[in-house]
């Protein structure tokens, strides 16, 4: 374990036409254990394409729009797209999926639609053979961490991601390994390790910097993840994209080698 890979929309994004063949192309570029897909609603119909790629995909990032969808109760057309994703992960090979149970511009303020309709998903996912995780999105009511403790009064079997860029907002990265939310860990399988810098739930801060780039104290997190005992993988979604479209994977591979060196201090 403690595995750490890269994030396809580190380096395939709007920018780039989103053409997920640029995945093969710049892949060997990138000094990575295998790639979290994050997938886009276009994508569909393309996964035996990205299998076929020879590439290991261990998670996969689900299309952002369900946790919207759930929560403007338009639940058919949710779990829909939750399938089709959930079909996507087994064709690449991906056991792991990432979700934004909530998100957008609706994001937590129907929450309980969202967590009324989480079994259903966790049913979905389970007939194709994956695991579903609930990432830390940042929400529009307060702090990420106050829902998961929601969620696992609702749902106990659920699983998570944990994001230090989406817990900065809250200022989580500071109260995430207090003795109130311990329990919450048991539940966590997977990690996003990205750097954001700027205030208290600043809203014009929204990007995935690299690391050191922030104000993330990275040692301070992972001696949290010792003091744990975690020992899942890691997942680096820094954008790669410059200003003008161009891509600086050199910076890309700069914050993976950080993690292992992470990973080196705090967890063996």
């Amino acid at each position: 374990m403690n595995e750490v890979f890269a994030s396809t929309g580190a380096f395939v994004g709007r920018a780039n036409g989103r053409d997920h063949r640029l995945i093969k192309t710049l892949a060997p570029k990138i000094f990575c254990d295998g790639f979290e897909l994050m997938f886009y609603e276009g994508w569909r119909g393309k996964e035996r394409e990205i299998a076929d790629f020879g590439l290991r995909f261990p998670t996969f990032h689900c299309e952002k729009q369900i946790g919207g969808l759930l929560a403007e109760e338009r639940f058919s057309e949710a779990f829909e797209k939750f399938e089709q994703n959930c079909s996507a992960a087994k064709t690449v090979g991906a056991g792991l999926l990432v979700m934004h149970l909530w998100n957008g511009p609706t994001s937590d303020r129907n929450i309980s639609a969202n967590f009324s309709a989480y079994p259903e998903l966790e049913k979905i996912a389970k007939k194709y053979g994956v695991t579903p995780t609930v990432e830390n999105v940042i929400a529009n009511g307060g702090s990420a961490l106050g829902l998961w403790h929601r969620l696992l009064k609702t749902s106990p079997e659920v699983y998570f991601t944990y994001d230090t860029k989406m817990a900065q907002f809250d200022f989580d990265n500071e109260k995430a390994f207090l003795p109130e939310n311990i329990g919450l860990w048991r539940r966590v399988r997977h990690m996003h390790i990205n750097d954001r810098i700027g205030g208290y739930r600043d809203w014009s801060s929204y990007r995935a910097l690299n690391i050191g780039a922030g104000d993330v104290d990275f040692d301070a997190v992972f001696e949290g993840l010792k003091k744990v005992g975690y020992s899942g993988d890691f997942t680096v979604e820094a954008s790669a994209f410059l200003a003008d479209g161009s891509l600086d994977l050199d910076g890309l591979n700069k914050s993976l080698e950080r993690v292992r060196e992470l990973v080196e201090k705090h967890l063996k």
